[in-house]
């Protein structure tokens, strides 16, 4: 069965280019826009990872994450951090990966492979 990855952020570009990406990788993606909408995604879908942008309007990729940490049966699951912000915010695990945009797409991939035990 493919893996599945969620894929959270709100430049509809780079949700293109990660869902041709991951798609064309054999992985089964969802998509969503804002930290509400990826919570809501994660609890429908419970993706085997999550790519998450930290700059969003509404609740952003922090609070996603910290949510997400507190939530029974998802607080495990591996989160990439693709995102143009700064800084590693405070509330990241150091264990959370972060890349920066744009995207590579090698770098990404073998990223992914890896978070994933491919």
């Amino acid at each position: 069965m493919a893996k599945k990855i969620l894929i959270i952020d709100d430049d509809p570009e780079v949700v293109g280019y990660l869902k041709d990406l991951f798609d064309g990788e054999g992985y089964v993606t969802y998509t969503a826009n804002d930290g509400v909408a990826g919570l809501e995604q994660a609890q429908v879908h419970n993706p085997d990872l999550i790519t998450l942008d930290m700059d969003m309007p509404g609740r952003g990729g922090t609070l996603f994450y910290v949510k997400l940490r507190k939530e029974p049966g998802l607080a495990e699951i591996p989160v990439i951090v693709i995102s143009g912000v700064g800084p590693r915010p405070p509330a990241l695990n150091n264990s959370v990966p972060v890349l920066s945009k744009p995207v590579d797409r090698t770098k990404t991939l073998r990223l992914v492979k890896e978070m994933l035990g491919e």
